[in-house]
């Protein structure tokens, strides 16, 4: 198949209802997704999932076969003195044939000359610089679910295209998995940092976790115990399962097998979404009916007991089909009016419908959540706000308290000195012997010079050294801010005692004046 091959009818029916803005990210358009995949691949679709979204986009190759009826590619439309890439191939060949001297570009592309270095622009070539740019844009790896085989071997030459030309950059290369069956994943690697555990990972994921039709039937069929079902029942339940995977893929899903597991497990892909699917055979309780061994045994036990009912596989099956959440599924089982094969249709579109909800609960667990958090920010802005206020209006009590304390403190300081002066003058003026007066004296002296250190007005310790605007510090608010707490946006539990001492230090504050004199009285306490 060539790029430039003519529509299929439903193919050309696909591209103009693309064309018309149809984008197929509705339920209606799920059973078009596979067409429009191929239309990717001759670059007339652009298909993107930003946001968990599938939307497919016309290009401006696919507007111009609307238009002309031919793809932009095509050999017809280059101009008469070019040659189409099927004469420049085969011009090629037949120059290694005959051993004529042609130089090749240096990753071994097709024959140019030393003046036109640049690899030829064949259709193959230029989705090969498509596939290098895309996976520059998309993180370095692409991945193409079970595609087909046409896909896959246009896949393999545009990979071979893009080494042999060098349209790879320098310092990376291209890696694929998937040549034959499975998945087909390639990814840009960076030689400087090539993770090959990762793509170790990702390559026996690949061969492991796979939609491809030919593999989810072989695992099945060589291991069908993942079925729970009977041995006579298997052969069903592996016809209902391909029931499901084509109706699953007429509707643009796909049906996948899981073979890490123990047993090969089934689940329903829906886009990006995985759904695990059971089939379980249900049993019917029927009368017990002794055996002869029993009967015998029987006889000679009296007080044997028998199981009343035997459980027998009854042949009907039971899908389930798992949903978003814990232990939550749907299950849809065979009954009198109709069979579990008859209603694959509804089970896809059921699935459809929940896998719906659930992203539209989980949109609106979203939207709680945010504005759960959106009102606890706001709460938390708020407190702060308030907590800001209560500082800055307990700043300025806090810097009172603080000059009414070290005035006091000075001032105290200067009566004590002042009276030790007095005191000082007493003693100098009292009678005493002739003997003592030389000890007298000495005393006077000491007490002095502990006058002059006390005195605020002079020395070291003169209030005039204080400074005035005081900053207090954050415990220094905790008797201005109620029960908040001075280092952080939050209340504060305080205990009665400590309660105790800020209302005394509150009191202080209030009570105390500079006509106060003496040492500290119970005001002070």
């Amino acid at each position: 198949m060539q790029i430039w091959d003519p529509l299929k009818e439903h193919q050309l029916l696909l591209l103009r209802r693309i064309g018309e803005g149809d984008d197929l990210s509705g339920p209606e358009g799920l059973d078009q997704r596979h067409s429009a995949r191929a239309l990717q691949t001759r670059r007339l679709v652009d298909i993107s999932r930003r946001g968990g979204v599938w939307r497919a986009q016309i290009t401006d190759a696919g507007r111009f076969y609307l238009d002309n009826g031919i793809h932009p590619d095509h050999p017809d439309r280059l101009s008469p003195g070019r040659a189409t890439p099927r004469q420049r191939t085969r011009t090629a060949i037949t120059s290694n044939r005959s051993g004529s001297a042609s130089s090749r570009s240096p990753a071994g592309g097709g024959a140019t000359s030393a003046d036109s270095p640049q690899p030829p622009t064949t259709p193959t070539v230029e989705q090969a610089r498509q596939l290098v740019e895309r996976l520059q844009v998309e993180g370095g790896t692409l991945r193409v679910e079970s595609p087909d085989s046409e896909e896959r071997a246009l896949y393999r030459r545009v990979i071979h295209a893009a080494k042999q030309h060098g349209l790879v950059p320098a310092g990376f290369h291209l890696k694929h998995t998937g040549r034959a069956a499975g998945d087909l994943i390639i990814r840009l690697s960076n030689d400087d940092d090539p993770d090959d555990k990762d793509w170790n990972r990702i390559r026996l994921n690949t061969r492991r976790v796979t939609t491809d039709p030919d593999l989810v039937f072989a695992a099945l069929e060589k291991n069908p115990a993942g079925l729970e079902v009977t041995k006579a029942s298997v052969p069903r339940a592996l016809g209902l399962i391909r029931g499901l995977a084509a109706e699953a893929r007429r509707r643009g899903h796909r049906v996948g097998v899981n073979t890490k597991t123990k047993n090969p497990s089934v689940y329903l892909q829906v886009d990006k979404t995985r759904r695990r699917v059971r089939l379980i055979e249900e049993y019917d309780d029927v009368p017990h009916v002794p055996t002869a061994e029993e009967a015998r045994q029987l006889r000679r036990n009296r007080w044997m007991v028998l199981p009343k009912t035997d459980r027998v596989a009854s042949g009907r099956l039971r899908m389930e089909i798992a949903r978003a959440g814990w232990d939550k599924k749907d299950t849809w089982t065979d009954d009198k009016r109709t069979t579990l094969e008859k209603r694959l249709p509804r089970i896809i579109r059921d699935v459809e419908a929940g896998i719906a909800a659930d992203e539209e609960a989980k949109q609106a667990a979203q939207r709680a959540h945010d504005e759960y958090v959106a009102e606890q920010e706001r709460k938390r802005a708020e407190e702060h706000r308030r907590w800001q206020v209560a500082l800055d209006e307990a700043r300025p009590q806090a810097a009172e308290l603080l000059r009414k304390k070290a005035f006091r403190r000075a001032y105290d300081s200067w009566i004590s000195a002042n009276e030790i002066r007095a005191f000082c003058d007493a003693l100098e003026t009292a009678p005493d012997e002739p003997a003592e007066s030389d000890n007298r004296t000495r005393w006077i002296d000491w007490a002095r010079a502990a006058a002059d250190r006390l005195d605020p007005t002079c020395g070291d310790g003169a209030l005039a050294g204080i400074k005035f605007d005081i900053t207090p510090q954050p415990d220094d608010l905790r008797p201005f801010i109620g029960d908040w707490s001075p280092h952080q946006p939050h209340r504060e539990y305080r205990s009665e005692r400590d309660q105790q001492a800020i209302n005394a230090t509150r009191l202080q504050a209030d009570t105390w004046h500079h006509g106060m004199r003496g040492r500290p009285s119970w005001w002070r306490k």
